[in-house]
């Protein structure tokens, strides 16, 4: 199976799934959250490291990012500044960027809602950033508690943010795929003892 499948999988699937097929590791801090609602992305992480506060190194890595990727920018969770803007969404949507992961402020939420760019954010202002440095490009990030690698596969959607290793990424899948089929199953069950309008006895 190839990567594109991998994630594709991966993709079709509910946050609470994966996470319970990671025994409930890797699920990023619920205060890193879509901005707004309904978004959903999946896709391979390129991470950024930068002052809390400061964009630079984002601007640094928009032009190097490939089709598919979801930048992850460890912003040292500072919320005085929004790292991101439509505009910066939009320059990494030309670029065919999956969607954005910040612990870190953003801003222009409804701009970012009208382009359908997914963004998941600790927090939103509307104050800009610095742009003074310093930060790393391509390096093992921090986001909500949990370390993120170039290449792992990030996924969100409204419940959260899940962060898959690459190298689990196929067994997660499965696992996950098998988790809600389980569900579905548990889901019909229960829907075919109710009645209208009220639960059937046991």
């Amino acid at each position: 199976m190839n990567g594109a499948d991998v994630v594709r999988r991966l993709s079709e699937l509910p946050t609470p799934n994966i996470g319970d097929a990671m025994e409930r590791l890797n699920v990023v801090d619920g205060a890193i959250a879509s901005v707004w609602p309904g978004a959903r992305m999946a896709g391979r992480a390129f991470t950024v490291y930068v002052a809390g506060g400061d964009n630079l190194g984002i601007h640094e890595a928009i032009p190097q990012l490939s089709v598919g990727d979801v930048l992850v920018v460890n912003g040292q969770g500072a919320t005085h500044r929004a790292l991101i803007g439509e505009l910066i969404a939009g320059r990494a949507a030309v670029q065919g960027c999956a969607g954005f992961v910040l612990d870190a402020a953003v801003r222009d939420v409804r701009d970012l809602q009208e382009m359908g760019f997914p963004v998941f954010a600790r927090s939103t202002t509307p104050a800009g950033p610095y742009r003074n440095g310093p930060f790393r490009v391509g390096e093992p990030v921090a986001i909500g508690s949990v370390v993120v690698r170039p290449g792992d596969v990030i996924i969100g959607d409204d419940d959260g943010v899940v962060v898959v290793p690459w190298e689990e990424a196929a067994a997660v899948a499965e696992a996950a795929e098998a988790k809600r089929d389980s569900e579905a199953h548990q889901r019909a069950e229960i829907e075919d003892r109710i009645l209208p309008g009220h639960w059937q006895p046991s």
